[in-house]
């Protein structure tokens, strides 16, 4: 597993899919200035939902969305935040709901409502 962090020092990762079975093809460049200003530690979590905005572009999922119908995945491993992340986004599979950020865990229903072929645990 990758030991990314913002320090440089080893790490670990928590594992947040079991099974992945489908992805979007070729990732996706997520906006920086929505992700770094909710993760300000500059890392991008695994388990995180990412959306597609009105312009087509990839977006973290806002700490205060109460929308979810633009979700179209979970980011399948912990990115650094630089300047245009490429993120591999999960659009099916089984995930660990006690390891995807805590906002993504409060919204597990309505997270799986907009990609129902993401399964829980």
């Amino acid at each position: 597993m990758k030991q990314i962090n913002s320090n440089y020092e080893a790490g670990r990762q928590i594992v947040v899919f079991d099974e992945i079975v489908t992805t979007l093809p070729g990732g996706a460049h997520v906006e920086r200035g929505g992700a770094i200003a909710r993760f300000t530690d500059g890392i991008l979590p695994a388990g995180t939902a990412i959306v597609k905005d009105d312009a087509d572009l990839y977006q973290v999922l806002a700490a205060d969305a109460t929308a979810f119908d633009d979700v179209v995945g979970l980011t399948s491993h912990d990115v650094a935040i630089d300047d245009f992340p490429l993120v591999a986004v999960v659009t099916g599979g089984t995930f660990r709901v006690d390891a995807v950020p805590a906002f993504e865990k409060t919204h597990v229903v309505d997270i799986k409502k907009a990609v129902p072929t993401l399964i829980s645990h």
